[in-house]
Order: C-alpha cells, then sequence, then structure tokens
C-alpha cells in the first residue's frame, strides 16, 4: 500500500502497517464528512475504544451558542495617524479600528485618495454639477481628519473616489467633521448620507463586499476637514458552533435539514472524571461547551464500522511535570508531593478502568461483544509553561509508553495536539518548548521508534482572535469552538491513517504561518485610569477625533441604559444604592473627551486644601469586641460617654479630651509609616502618616470655609489611603451632622485601584452654599491577614474634589 502524506498540520511519519494492531479500516474519511447515521454500526464488532486526556482545553471551552460581538464598536478609516486595532475607552467599551481603503479609481493598482473639483457659488441644490465645468479640479486626501478641502467662501467642493472594505457587511458613512460635516454623500448611485444646514444628520445604512470598490461622490454645504469615516453596523457574535455551522457554513454534519444538532448514534461518549455521565456523541454531550472529542468523535465514527467510546479523563490545571506525571518518570524531591503527584495520571487509569469494566452498563447497547482500545489522544501544556523540551519530551515519551503497558497495547497510536496559545506568536513565549516537545515525538528523525504509532498535530494555524471569538479567554483559545472542532477533527485525521486509513484533509481552518508574524500584544497597563490617556497620547488625537467624539462617544450615549445614569448622575439623583466606589458613567463619558484630546472634564482638589489642614481627632477601643482574626471591623459601637453626637456641628471636640492632628492620619504595625507606595491620585496610601491612628475606631472632624458649590459641577469626597485589594476597612462620612455615605466593608478582592468615598448628591448640596461646614469622618483599623490575626494597619485621608459636567448631548 502506497505511503499516504497528511497535509494537515500534523507531523507525521506513518506507515500503514502496524505490527500487533488490527488494521482494517472500515471506510475513507472524506474532506466533508457525511451526516451521522448514513452508514450503520456493526453492533457485533468488539467496540472501538478511545482514551481522551489532557487539561482544561481537553475538558472543552468550545462555545456552542450565544457569542457576541468583542467590541462595542467597529469603525474604519483610511487616516495614516490613527491607531489600528482595538482601541479601549475605560469604563466606556472596546473598541476596534479598522482600515478603509479609498481611491482614486477602481483599478486593483490604483493611488489612495481621492479628487475633488472646485465650483464657483456657495451648494445650490438645483445646480447639476456633474454637468458643470469646475474651477479646477485637485487631488485631495480624503479620508484623512487633518487634511482641509481646497474650496473656499462661495465655493463648492465635490469628492469623488473609490471606497473598499475589509470585511462584507452593513455599514453607515459619516463623511466630514465640524463645518465639513454638512454635505450629501452617494456611496454607488446611494444616497447614504445627507445634513443639511441647520439639521441633524441622516444616514442609511449600505451593504458592501470586502474586496470590492464602489464609487462614491460628496458634495460639501461647507469647507473644513477631508475625514471620512464609517462604522459597521452588524456587530454580530463569532466563534460559538451555531454561527459557524448556520451563518459560515462550516462542519455541515453538526446540523440536519431543520438546523438542529445531529446526534451520532454510532460514537458514545462518557466523562470518566469530572461527570462520570455519557451520551451518543453530538454538541451538547459535553454540557456547556465542547471539547474536541466532538471533531475527533465524527471523524472517528465515519470511519468505523464498530460502535465507537470516547473516554474522556481531563481535569484543568494540571501539569505533566507533577499532576500526570507517569510511573516512568520517576518521583520528584517537591516536600509534601506524594498524595498529589501523579495523581491525575492514576485517576485517567483508573476512569478508563472503571468504566470498561462497567462497559455493560456504561455503553447503551452493547451486547458482549467485547472492545479494544484504539488509540490514545492527548491535548494539554498550558500548566507546564515555561519547561524546557527535553524536560516535556521525557515525560510525554514515558506517558505514551506506560499507558501503552498499562492497558496492554503495545503499539497503542497516540495523536498529541500541541499547544498554540496565540497562533504562530508561540514561538517566542514561554510554551515554545512544550511546542517542540510535542511535535518532536511525532517526528520519526527524533523518535524513530514511534514512527507510524504516534502523530503530533500542530495546532498554531487553528488559533483564532478575540475579534473573531466569543471570549477573551487565550488559555481557553478564546473559547472558539471552532479551534476546538478543527483540534479535534485534526486529530481525528491523524489516528485515521495511523490505523492504516485513508483521510482526506479538511479544506478549511489551518491558516499558513504569516511572512512576518504579528509581533505580541502590548502588556496591558495597570492604572487602566491611565490607560485612556495613554491610548489617545500614543495615537493622532486629530485623526480619531471625529470617530471618538461622533461615533463612539454618541453610541455610548444613545445607549438607553447609559442615557439613564448618565441623565441620574447630571441631575444629582442619588441612587437606591449607593458605592463606596465613586466611579461612575459620567467618568466613563469624560474618558472618551480624554481620548479625544478634551481634558476639561477631569476631577480636581476643590476647597481648602484638606489634606494640609488641621483636624480633631481621637482613637478608641469599643466594648463590643471582635475577634482580629475576622472582618470586616466596621461595625455598630458604643462610643464614650458624651461622644454620641461627635460628628454634630455643636459637639465640642476640646472639652471631650480630643487631640487636633495633620493627615494622613495611620498605623502600621504601631508606627507612622506609609502603607504602599500611592503618593498621588486617589489613594496616597505612600504617604508617611503625620498623626498616630492610636486605636482601633478613629474620628476626625473639623469644621473648615468651603467655597458655594456652582452649577454645570458636581462634587465628591474622596477617602484616601485605601484603594487597593483587601485593603482598609468601612467608614461612614458626616457633613454638618448629617451621613452623607457609609460603607460597611473594605475593599473586596478584585475590586482594586479605585477611588472610595461619596458623591453629594441633591439631598445635601444645601449644605454647600459658601461659608462654614462641619465635616466629619470614622473608620477601623485593620488586623485580618488571610483569616488570621495580624498587626494594626490603617491609613485614612478625606478631601473635596469638583468635576465639571461633560456635554452628555
Amino acid at each position: 500500500m502506497k505511503k499516504r502524506t497528511l497535509t494537515l498540520p500534523v507531523l507525521i511519519a506513518v506507515a500503514l502497517s502496524l505490527q500487533g494492531f488490527d488494521l482494517q479500516a472500515a471506510n475513507p474519511v472524506p474532506a466533508t464528512l457525511p451526516r451521522p447515521d448514513v452508514n450503520p454500526v456493526d453492533a457485533k464488532k468488539p467496540v472501538k475504544v478511545y482514551i481522551m486526556a489532557g487539561q482544561s482545553n481537553m475538558v472543552g471551552f468550545g462555545t456552542p451558542s450565544g457569542a457576541r460581538c468583542a467590541y462595542n464598536g467597529i469603525y474604519l478609516t483610511a487616516d495614516p495617524d490613527a491607531s489600528f486595532g482595538p482601541f479601549a475607552i475605560f469604563l466606556g467599551g472596546n473598541y476596534k479600528i479598522a482600515h478603509l481603503g479609498i481611491f482614486v479609481s477602481a483599478d486593483p493598482g490604483a493611488a489612495k485618495g481621492a479628487s475633488a473639483a472646485i465650483y464657483k457659488g456657495a451648494f445650490d441644490a438645483a445646480r447639476n454639477y456633474d454637468k458643470e465645468q469646475p474651477v479646477k479640479t485637485e487631488a485631495v486626501a480624503l479620508g484623512i481628519s487633518k487634511g482641509v478641502l481646497p474650496s473656499a467662501d462661495a465655493e463648492t467642493c465635490v469628492a469623488k473616489a473609490f471606497i473598499e472594505v475589509p470585511e462584507s457587511g452593513n455599514y453607515t458613512c459619516s463623511p466630514g467633521y465640524g463645518d465639513s460635516a454638512f454635505n450629501v454623500m452617494e456611496l454607488d448611485g446611494k444616497e447614504v448620507y445627507r445634513r443639511n444646514i441647520g439639521e441633524a444628520a441622516v444616514r442609511q445604512k449600505v451593504t458592501l463586499e470586502a474586496g470590492k470598490r464602489y464609487p462614491v461622490t460628496i458634495t460639501y454645504f461647507k469647507g473644513g476637514s477631508t475625514a471620512l469615516w464609517m462604522s459597521q453596523e452588524d456587530l454580530v457574535g463569532r466563534g460559538d458552533l451555531e454561527s459557524l455551522t448556520q451563518r459560515d457554513k462550516l462542519f455541515p454534519w453538526l446540523i440536519d435539514d431543520e438546523g438542529k444538532w445531529t446526534v451520532r448514534s454510532d460514537v458514545y461518549y462518557y466523562d470518566a472524571r469530572i461527570s462520570f455521565k455519557g451520551s451518543p456523541l453530538s454538541p451538547a454531550s459535553n454540557g456547556k461547551f465542547i471539547g474536541p472529542e466532538l471533531g475527533f468523535g465524527c471523524v472517528m465514527g465515519t470511519f468505523h464500522d464498530e460502535p465507537v467510546l470516547l473516554i474522556k479523563t481531563a481535569m484543568g490545571n494540571r501539569a505533566l511535570n507533577f499532576d500526570f506525571r507517569p510511573p516512568s518518570s520517576g518521583k520528584t524531591e517537591r516536600e509534601g508531593a506524594d498524595q498529589w503527584e501523579g495523581l491525575e495520571y492514576r485517576l485517567m487509569v483508573e476512569g478508563v478502568h472503571k468504566t470498561l469494566d462497567g462497559i455493560a452498563t456504561n455503553l447503551p447497547g452493547y451486547a458482549g461483544q467485547g472492545y479494544e482500545i484504539a488509540g490514545f489522544v492527548w491535548w494539554q501544556g498550558h500548566k507546564d509553561k515555561g519547561d524546557p523540551k527535553e524536560e516535556y519530551e521525557k515525560h510525554l515519551v514515558n506517558l505514551i509508553n506506560d499507558l501503552r503497558k498499562e492497558f496492554n497495547v503495545p503499539k497503542m497510536p497516540a495523536a498529541i495536539a500541541t499547544v498554540g496559545f496565540g497562533g504562530y506568536d508561540i514561538e517566542a513565549g514561554p510554551w515554545k518548548g512544550i511546542w517542540d516537545a510535542q511535535m518532536a515525538v511525532g517526528d520519526p528523525q527524533q523518535h524513530p521508534e514511534y514512527a507510524g504509532t504516534v502523530a503530533s498535530v500542530d495546532t498554531r494555524g487553528f488559533w483564532r482572535a478575540v475579534d473573531e471569538s466569543p471570549s477573551g479567554e487565550d488559555y481557553h483559545y478564546n473559547k472558539n469552538a471552532e479551534t476546538y472542532m478543527l483540534t479535534g477533527d485534526a486529530l481525528g485525521r491523524a489516528m485515521v491513517q495511523m490505523l492504516g486509513g485513508k483521510a482526506e484533509p479538511l479544506p478549511y481552518g489551518n491558516r499558513p504561518k504569516p511572512a512576518v508574524t504579528a509581533q505580541p500584544a502590548a502588556e496591558v497597563p495597570q492604572d487602566l485610569d491611565e490607560a485612556a490617556k495613554a491610548a489617545a497620547a500614543k495615537t493622532s488625537q486629530k485623526a480619531l477625533e471625529p470617530i471618538i467624539t461622533d461615533g463612539m462617544l454618541k453610541s455610548f450615549t444613545a445607549d438607553s441604559k447609559n442615557r439613564a445614569a448618565l441623565l441620574s448622575a447630571v441631575n444629582g439623583d442619588k441612587p437606591a444604592r449607593t458605592s463606596q466606589f465613586l466611579r461612575d458613567s459620567l467618568d466613563a463619558l469624560n474618558n472618551f473627551y480624554i481620548a479625544a484630546g478634551v481634558q476639561d472634564y477631569e476631577w480636581h482638589a476643590f476647597g481648602p486644601e484638606l489634606n494640609n489642614a488641621e483636624w480633631d481627632c481621637f482613637s478608641f477601643d469599643p466594648p463590643e469586641a471582635l475577634d482580629k482574626a475576622k472582618e470586616p471591623r466596621y461595625r455598630k459601637v458604643t462610643y464614650p460617654a458624651g461622644m454620641e453626637n461627635w460628628f454634630a456641628p455643636d459637639f465640642d471636640a476640646g472639652k471631650a479630651g480630643w487631640k487636633k492632628g495633620l493627615p494622613p492620619f495611620g498605623n502600621k504595625v504601631g508606627k507612622l509609616a506609609p502603607l504602599g507606595a500611592c503618593t498621588q491620585g486617589q489613594c496616597l496610601c505612600g504617604l508617611t502618616p503625620r498623626t498616630l491612628w492610636e486605636k482601633e475606631v478613629l474620628l476626625i472632624r473639623g469644621t473648615f470655609e468651603i467655597p458655594a458649590f456652582k452649577e454645570g459641577y458636581r462634587y465628591r469626597f474622596v477617602v484616601g489611603g485605601s484603594n487597593h485589594v483587601m485593603a482598609g476597612e468601612g467608614y461612614a462620612l458626616y457633613v454638618n451632622g448629617k451621613l452623607l455615605a457609609e460603607s460597611k466593608t473594605g475593599v473586596p478582592n478584585r475590586a482594586g485601584g479605585q477611588p472610595r468615598g461619596a458623591h453629594v448628591y441633591s439631598d445635601l448640596l444645601g449644605e454647600f452654599k459658601g461659608g462654614k461646614v462641619t465635616m466629619a469622618a470614622t473608620s477601623f483599623l485593620q488586623f485580618n491577614r488571610r483569616g488570621a490575626e495580624g498587626q494594626p494597619m490603617g491609613h485614612l485621608t478625606v478631601w473635596i474634589e469638583e468635576q465639571k459636567l461633560p456635554p452628555v448631548e
């Protein structure tokens, strides 16, 4: 029999005769698989058993349905100064800036830009400019925001060009910016945009094909910017199995004529590690996700006439060098490793044996015909990040050999899927050694002993970016169902060839390595407040300003949920549930303005410099003792006699024995020492306290001359010193004896980096008409450290900030 070379991403030296193994191939596997049950199952033949093992991606995280677009908006521009790709507005959404092609003609080699004809006289709708002779004609950089139309006053400019979009879909057009936005635009003879002077713009959606050039004509009513951008309107989810099969027409064998999932009666899937349940193979077999078992099982069901049993023994966050460590790799010297080292290997073996020992119960329709362990499938590697090739390769070789020995199948075929995080960029990442090792075992030059019995499937070409996926979890391949289907399908076709069968390659899905590998994405900045500013600084604000202000910002404010929150914040309405964290919808709106280069709506300190003002202060240990290993510490306590109304304007702190002190008030293990490194912004935990916070409960108060709050602005009290995860305790703030805000907890896990405090809502604005205001605050020291009693920690500063209200319309 002639040797067949697999053209999928599979490195194989496959001999089509395996010593000691049944090689009878039932059916050739075509490129496009038939729907299930075309070929009847021979229930008299032994069941073909495949063991599938690995970590979370073998468990399966491919999304069956319900994927949403990764972006709140996709905008196209031809401006070379723009920063293309993902564009995040902190708190405001995730957007994408894509390329718009603008050319002087439809010819493939046409230059970029447009031609502009200038006609004498102001715009007149009654004139037919196509039949008039222009005063002059010249090239114009259409689509460039900083460009200027060549027309002068009392002249009309008509620009013509051809546009090309990178992706088929529905679009709206936005020609011009500022004065030049007053114009009419036709695309392929159809009016798609009109904004008459003094009126709002009217846009019509238009359906465009990728790669096709369409003629456009823009007749300007006023001069100004040559900006032109577009918005993609059909922001559909991508990468879930439903859209792949029904919209993209991939994997047609997974759906029937009515669009419902097909079910294979010839392949049974059994989970021997997590659920200990089974079902006939379908996209619903694995619960709320799919794994590689779906693609693999469909191939093997097509190939075999016999019933097929897939036994999966996989668990997330497991390493080959420890959890799956095979017996032949020996033991490590890790302290306390005996109980856990190799446990996943033992559970895998145990799960397979138990499933097969109970096959009469676990496999419906089993008639005692026996079974044959036909192959092993492995997909793992994330947890072994950073291991060198030699280390992982040693354990993988031992795994294959030990399993062959355990199940008494000396030549058991093994199909190994590589790690593929980031696609071809994996070559520069911490999984390079893992990938090299996984490819090596299927290479007959490196492992001649495995020739024809071990195949390596390169999954790098199956990687799909966030744009094409339901999620941004790169460690789960962005939960892209196509990646999981392609991986399983390729493993199946590799297995078929090792079993002596014929398998045509799938005609789609495996993307080739690009000529120039893309650079790894920049690391996300830790300070997300600064991220929006950094994004604006790195790009030309002039290039993206029209898109941000007329596109992203207007879309954000037009959203009904956002709009309700924005108007409520502008009006100073107190929400039903207030938060200790200060960021809200108006802060999100401000970030759009910042990204567009407008700095007018940032928060600034207001009134007297309270960080350097003298406060009355007192601390005490309450009679309501609480175990110092417990949290939160903030609670209702009994104040010392005579201090019940310590926050009231008429309370005399001097007579009550209070001290005077300068902020910050703090305690770090009984000393005046900073708790962290923040010396600016809304935390300041890096400032050295000037007044010791001696006992558990701290009370501070002061009467200060506060200027009147202004119309068109809003105000907030900031509680500094405890913005970080698990930092600080609850607090209460008072204004003229009235409770402004209360938080009963500190900063919980995953909530750090946010300013804390309270907005001044309309119910208390009357306290700030200009003049004396009594302000008071209380908080508690922390003692808890990871569930155990620790040393006292605390840091407190309070001040007022002001923000000019950003326009919502």
